[in-house]
């Protein structure tokens, strides 16, 4: 199973996705803010990263930098609740950085897929 560091300052969604990954089987960190994300990423260990797009202290888009230039080949995942952001170009072109970008309505089966997935590949 993996070890996965989760930043969204949603916290209802942040602790519903927190208790079904470790209900899988995973282990999760949460933070809320992205100003907590280097912090916890060098403590080490982490298999794989999700990044809320909006979030206080600045998104998926400045975090998201922050992962890459800590670590290259960290699989990351872009999250969003808005639909209107899912569709949009900042969201499939503005994320290519990011391994996978998915809606917060994806089911935590298919997440769960994902993380099996993106953490397998990144582990050959």
């Amino acid at each position: 199973m993996a070890r996965i560091l989760i930043a969204d300052d949603d916290e209802d969604y942040l602790i519903a996705f927190s208790e079904g990954m470790e209900a899988l089987g995973h282990e999760t960190v949460c933070v809320t803010q992205s100003d907590r994300l280097l912090p916890n990423l060098e403590l080490g260990g982490f298999d794989i990263v999700f990044l809320d797009v909006v979030m206080a202290g600045g998104g998926a888009i400045v975090a998201l930098h922050k992962v890459r230039e800590f670590s290259a080949s960290l699989p990351v995942v872009v999250i969003s609740g808005m639909p209107e952001v899912v569709d949009s170009p900042i969201f499939t072109l503005g994320m290519r950085a990011a391994n996978a970008r998915v809606s917060k309505s994806t089911s935590l089966a298919k997440l769960s897929e994902l993380v099996d997935d993106l953490v397998s590949k990144a582990r050959q």
